[in-house]
């Protein structure tokens, strides 16, 4: 069923003059969502709950502030759904998934105003959504269970449907608005009207937007008001509308105060909907996204290591979203990420554990590994092999990694004349003796010898697969003796892996950085002056409570000012 050309044109005159809404913000900076890219919009993310969710987050690799000024930062009163946002929303309220034909009408996620073209786009996946839904008995259910020809029927469907799309009740104005397709001069059937006022829902720029207008004072910021807290909740922690429980807490008055707020936050963080936040924050965190090193590299020299087979690097990767997901759900600390043993393993990645693969199929298993060998994510498969070479280990790519990522200490930037150098020719007997040479030059030892060699020599004890070795490929014994430095402090002679994490999960600048990235994300935006009050106190929380979890410190920037108020007059 289409709308006749009459009918549409009157949807769209109806739309804005009874359904007031701001068209222009595409949301910068109020949440970004699981997924953010930028100021506070999403990037190429599955729907919240799926693993694989793949951002280029709000603070990806940017900067985290360090100097705390209190005040509210300054955000976006009208940020605009996500793409991944968009497509999870419709799903959940209509039962359909986007295809290929809506979302490419629908707007990259961008901050600043939509064009024209962006706009139209909206209203013809409006009407695509529209025709498709009532086009079907089961997902026209989704949106109206009685006859339209009946007398309260369509009041009844706007105010329940319009409940949910606008996540807050219809005002008695915009009940009459939509009322008003009843009435139009063009000849029109009862399908027609119940189309018209499903299209203009979903072209509403009330549904489009996340709205943040309430000017509830507190201070000399606006208190967002209960439906607010929840549809910023929601769209946060799981990219779609609250749900029953969450909007009963609205309606009840009940997400008035920081605490309120966190409690259900941690709720939500708890429920299978919180997958998606927790595999893509993660991704952002660790920088696993396009064009970074973690996707480039998926082959490895089979007959050097005849246990990485043609599926483990996807299983590999499928691990790693899923270790996020239990660290997240299952309680895991930040101090977990490093130390946790527990993995989930397939028959693709059971031989590079030392695990008998016969044992294993396609679809992942959890266990608890050696505790002592397997501690945390980077000694997950997808780190090692991933940063490593197609026949070698890669010290230098492992130890840039954790100086410069996870612990946040600069590692300088390489002299361009010596990228692509070999090592001087020797009869070296292990990959370290090779990689040792390679950067002893004047040039390179300086931020080699000190930052990033050290850490990469630890890990070692890890073939270019990610299996434990101790013995080199080359011939000669395994040598994973370093100097490390944790938070500006030399600590000699760590060898083992273990040692190399436990002085990663205590380090307070490992700890600000994790949680400076979570604000980032999480405000869908870089850090500022006044985000920086809250990274000190998620961070200390992190230090200083050794059961603090991630969940916990996810679900306290939801009691924020920063999450909680707006800056009057924006």
């Amino acid at each position: 069923m289409q709308l006749t050309h009459s009918i549409r044109n009157s949807l769209w005159v109806l739309l804005f003059a009874g359904l007031a809404g701001c068209t222009g913000q595409a949301g910068a900076g109020s949440s970004g969502g699981a997924g953010s890219t930028g100021a506070g919009v999403a990037g190429t993310a599955g729907p919240a709950g799926s693993a694989g969710a793949i951002g280029t987050g709000g603070g990806a690799g940017g900067l985290v502030v360090s100097t705390c000024a209190p005040g509210i930062p300054v955000s976006s009163q009208v940020p605009r759904l996500t793409r991944v946002q968009y497509a999870t929303v419709i799903n959940e309220l209509l039962g359909v998934t986007p295809g290929t034909d809506v979302m490419d009408l629908i707007a990259n996620d961008s901050t600043g105003s939509l064009t024209d073209v962006s706009w139209n786009g909206y209203l013809t996946a409006a009407e695509k959504i529209a025709a498709q839904v009532l086009g079907n008995a089961t997902t026209k259910a989704k949106f109206i269970t009685c006859d339209a020809a009946q007398a309260t029927c369509l009041s009844d469907t706007i105010k329940t449907f319009g409940r949910k799309a606008f996540r807050r009740p219809l005002t008695d104005a915009e009940v009459t608005s939509f009322m008003r397709f009843n009435s139009l001069p063009q000849a029109h059937t009862p399908a027609d009207v119940t189309e018209a006022i499903l299209n203009a829902f979903l072209a509403s720029p009330t549904f489009i937007m996340a709205p943040e207008v309430a000017e509830i004072p507190e201070g000399s910021a606006f208190k967002l008001n209960h439906f607010e807290v929840a549809a910023k909740l929601s769209l946060l922690l799981w990219n779609s509308i609250p749900d029953a429980t969450l909007n009963a807490a609205a309606e009840s008055n009940q997400l008035g105060t920081a605490d309120e707020v966190a409690a259900q936050a941690k709720r939500m963080l708890a429920d299978p909907k919180a997958s998606g936040v927790a595999t893509t924050f993660h991704h952002i965190y660790a920088d696993v996204q396009t064009g970074s090193h973690w996707v480039n590299v998926s082959e490895h020299d089979t007959a050097k290591f005849p246990s990485f087979k043609p599926g483990s690097y996807n299983a590999a990767m499928q691990e790693l979203d899923a270790f996020f997901v239990e660290m997240v759900k299952g309680g895991g600390t930040f101090k977990d990420l490093f130390q946790s043993p527990t993995a989930f393993v397939t028959a693709d990645t059971a031989g590079i554990y030392g695990l008998n693969a016969s044992s294993y199929g396609a679809t992942p298993t959890k266990v608890a590994l050696d505790a002592v060998k397997r501690p945390g994510f980077l000694t997950r498969i997808a780190f090692l092999s991933t940063f490593s070479h197609f026949d070698a280990t890669s010290p230098i790519l492992r130890g840039a990694f954790i100086t410069g990522r996870v612990l946040n200490v600069p590692t300088g930037t390489p002299n361009p004349a010596f990228l692509g150098m070999k090592p001087p020719p020797a009869d070296y007997k292990t990959n370290r003796e090779a990689t040792e040479a390679l950067t002893a030059p004047a040039g390179c030892a300086q931020c080699h010898a000190q930052k990033v060699n050290p850490p990469g020599f630890v890990l070692e004890r890890y073939d270019a697969v990610g299996g434990w070795q101790d013995t080199d490929p080359l011939g000669g014994a395994i040598n994973s003796t370093a100097d490390l430095t944790f938070d500006g402090v030399t600590f000699q002679k760590i060898s083992a892996p273990a040692d190399l994490m436990a002085g990663i999960a205590a380090s307070s600048s490992a700890q600000r950085f994790y949680a400076g990235m979570w604000v980032n994300f999480a405000a869908g935006r870089p850090s500022t002056l006044n985000d920086a009050c809250v990274v000190d106190q998620l961070a200390t929380n992190l230090a200083t409570t050794p059961t603090y979890s991630i969940a916990s410190m996810m679900a306290d920037f939801a009691k924020s000012d920063s999450f909680r108020l707006r800056t009057a007059g924006n």
